[in-house]
């Protein structure tokens, strides 16, 4: 805190008239912006001031260190679940791409990297995901090795690598290509197949228009009938409440405990769980007989 003098002066003698002293609050250094400056302004800090315990001030840095490691890893397994999840998602939202070109060496369909890169990327993309592939060294002779990599909004990166013999024969085991084209061929082949690999691309024949995917999944049919286990729990649980079967079977609207829809079965058992719970509860807080004394 400083004090500053105000005071008021006569123009035409230039004598004082008055004067008061002001309490002036001394600027204040401004706050650190985030937590690692605050760290070097302690830093600073301990360099300068004797009477900080620098044993102290190691520890608490090495406790941050552990700290903000766990929390490192915390992030990065966050995201990994999260890669795993979207993927799940964008893999069964990916259409059935269609074969959309013709091999004139062979005479079989297939479908080009532009087609599946047009129907499959918006979807790719719209769930977090960047795709690249680039060639790199390390194949033997005749193959070109290719990296593909998968990168996740949220930092998380998988990727893998294979070889692949270079496209650089045609009908006959004839040269068809220069070295740079067998290059560029060999690795486009490989972006296709990658990609169809890493996300699970289904290429199928048909009219030109993309199919969605269609589920697999078998559909199970609703029982007909309790089981055995079922019938025993609700036998039980009868005898346990002491319900009268005939009404308990009225209810139910069934001739026998076989006869009960497995529809009714969950409520059914949870009338009688309640019925049986009700029970023991009145049982636990009955007063018990007195004793004659002796």
């Amino acid at each position: 805190m400083t004090k500053h003098q105000t005071v008021t002066i006569d123009q035409d003698t230039g004598e004082v008239l008055e004067g008061t002293a002001v309490a002036v609050s001394a600027p204040q250094a401004p706050a650190p912006a985030n937590p690692v400056d605050a760290m070097l302004s302690f830093i600073e800090r301990a360099a300068t001031d004797p009477s900080i315990d620098l044993n102290k001030f190691e520890r608490m840095l090495d406790m941050k260190e552990r700290l903000d490691d766990r929390a490192r890893e915390d992030r990065n397994r966050d995201a990994e679940r999260q890669f795993y999840a979207d993927l799940v998602a964008a893999q069964s939202a990916l259409p059935v791409i269609v074969k959309n070109r013709k091999n004139t060496f062979n005479n079989t369909a297939f479908a080009d990297l532009a087609a599946i890169e047009d129907a499959a990327m918006p979807v790719i993309r719209a769930h977090g995901f960047s795709v690249s592939a680039k060639s790199i060294p390390g194949a033997e002779a005749g193959n070109q090795r290719v990296v593909f990599r998968v990168a996740h909004r949220l930092g998380h990166v998988d990727q893998f690598e294979d070889d692949f013999p270079l496209d650089n024969q045609g009908t006959g085991g004839k040269a068809s290509k220069t070295n740079i084209q067998a290059k560029g061929s060999t690795v486009t082949y490989a972006r296709r197949y990658m990609l169809c690999a890493y996300f699970n691309i289904a290429i199928a024949d048909g009219d030109g228009a993309p199919q969605q995917r269609q589920s697999a999944a078998p559909q199970i049919a609703a029982p007909t009938e309790l089981t055995a286990s079922q019938v025993k729990t609700l036998r039980t649980l009868i005898e346990q409440t002491d319900t009268d079967p005939k009404r308990f079977l009225s209810s139910a609207k069934a001739e026998s405990l076989e006869d009960v829809k497995p529809a009714d079965f969950p409520r059914l058992e949870a009338l009688l769980k309640r019925k049986l719970a009700d029970k023991q509860a009145a049982q636990s807080t009955a007063p018990a007989e007195e004793k004659p004394a002796a």
